[in-house]
């Protein structure tokens, strides 16, 4: 697995023509299918023309360079309708809050590891250190917990939080005080919803018997005189 900032900058070398296409200067994310779909691809200055080339014709990402067949597999941007939608829906998964369905922050997406054979995204790098975040610290989420990959959050399942690989900081002891807090909740929910459905059929509960008091063996009865 790549992180994603690790495809950054990395020259593009066609194998056909054995010379150098540009550097990548962006990924583009396909929300939907979770992957990247296009890499963004640049040579010379800032103000040269900018290529892509789709995922499905990189051969090879090594650690000096990513390989493609030949040179006329960077394309201009016009010509690749659908990653040029892409590219305007323009989803930055990096700084975007991951919330599961229940409405619980788990904190912010650091980086995101990519499948450099496939192109898919097999997990998020999250950290924890936001008011908001039940932990400190960064962990690993499971590309599988993610539900929705929008343009500003990441909508995760319930329950993720269980699924997310230590990595540095209080993550065991936040998930530990999260579970801890919903179980209250739910014991205190419970209460109430019996307390309620009491009151409704007329019930009160048990009566509770009075207590007698205690009187020595040895003591005369109390209507008899001593």
């Amino acid at each position: 697995m790549r992180k994603s900032r690790q495809f950054l900058s990395l020259p593009v070398v066609s194998l056909e023509e054995g010379k150098e296409i540009g550097r990548i200067r962006g990924l583009v994310v396909n929300p939907q299918a979770g992957e990247i779909a296009a890499l963004l691809v640049q040579r010379g200055g800032i103000f040269a023309e900018q290529k892509v080339i789709p995922y499905p014709r990189v051969v090879s990402v090594g650690n000096n360079a990513l390989t493609v067949q030949k040179a006329s597999s960077a394309e201009k941007l016009t010509s690749l309708p659908q990653i040029l939608n892409l590219v305007k829906e323009n989803v930055q998964l990096k700084g975007s809050r991951v919330i599961t369905e229940g409405g619980t922050a788990l904190g912010y997406v650091v980086d995101f590891f990519v499948d450099p054979s496939t192109g898919k995204i097999t997990s998020y790098e999250i950290s924890g250190k936001s008011p908001e975040s039940i932990w400190k610290g960064k962990a690993l989420l499971p590309a599988e917990e993610v539900r929705t990959i929008g343009k500003d959050v990441l909508v995760v399942r319930q329950g993720a939080e269980e699924s997310l690989k230590q990595g540095e900081g209080a993550l065991a002891e936040g998930v530990k005080s999260l579970k801890g807090t919903t179980n209250r909740f739910l014991q205190k929910a419970r209460q109430l919803q019996s307390r309620l459905q009491g009151e409704k059929f007329g019930e009160t509960g048990p009566r509770e018997k009075p207590q007698e008091e205690e009187v020595p063996r040895d003591a005369p009865p109390k209507d008899q005189p001593i």
